[in-house]
């Protein structure tokens, strides 16, 4: 019964007109771009070691910055504390440091640059997730057909993700970061959708999506747009296009 309703579910999509336009990407570019950001991100974690240590302090403040997490916060005090004490000393005994001072100045500049290295390599998938950021495909043509055929696409989507959950699950309906061929007209799956996913929807900041994601874990899924609006911070000027676009899947 489900392979027969997928039979049909891509029949049908194959039959209804293509979605909507997004202009071509030069794949060479974007994969230059791309492996050109994950060095850089590489190059981050690795300053600590550079710079003997004097990195790591700022470096901790842009990953705290991009990624509140207790922990860091925790790494960046210990190491701000690390390096203040050894500079503290080099300034009072200046050429005639005592045997003490020597191990605690080098004790820090170790402790900062190989630990601070090591902190930052293992946190730094989270703090730069993989991956281009996807925009949500709204039509970019000023043409009434094609935002119709998308429109379409998006209630066939519906339809299909009501009657059958999980058979919208195997076509990773609402889900853009899936590969995938059925084309959902632009649907986004607020349930199941990842970060970078729910923050391309109108109006979804990464705070908002944040928010939504340690609802969904806390208190399980939606069941509509209205209980995500009464409960997560977002503007209800965003909430006609939302609603265009948002599918809850349980």
């Amino acid at each position: 019964m489900a392979d027969a309703a997928l039979r049909l579910a891509w029949e049908s999509s194959s039959m209804t007109a293509p979605g909507p336009y997004a202009p071509p990407v030069d794949e060479k570019k974007r994969l230059s771009a791309h492996r050109a950001g994950r060095a850089a991100t590489y190059l981050w974690a690795l300053s600590p070691v550079l710079t003997c240590g004097y990195a790591t302090p700022v470096m901790l403040a842009i990953a705290l910055a991009r990624r509140r997490d207790n922990l860091v916060l925790a790494a960046l005090i210990v190491h701000s504390a690390l390096l203040a004490s050894s500079c503290l000393v080099m300034g009072t005994y200046a050429d005639k440091v005592p045997l003490w001072g020597d191990v605690l100045i080098y004790s820090s500049w170790g402790i900062a640059a190989i630990g601070g290295a090591a902190h930052l390599l293992v946190i730094r998938p989270a703090v730069f997730p993989a991956g281009p950021r996807p925009q949500v495909p709204v039509a970019h043509l000023s043409n009434a057909e094609v935002l119709d055929r998308a429109r379409k696409l998006r209630e066939q989507a519906r339809r299909t993700a009501e009657a059958d959950p999980m058979l919208a699950k195997r076509l990773a309906i609402g889900r853009p970061d899936l590969p995938r061929q059925f084309d959902d007209g632009g649907l986004v799956d607020v349930n199941h959708a990842p970060l970078h996913v729910l923050t391309s929807l109108p109006g979804v900041t990464e705070r908002s999506a944040r928010q939504i994601l340690e609802w969904v874990e806390r208190s399980g899924p939606f069941a509509s747009l209205g209980e995500v609006m009464l409960v997560i911070e977002i503007s209800p000027t965003f909430e006609h296009h939302l609603r265009e676009y948002c599918v809850f899947i349980p």
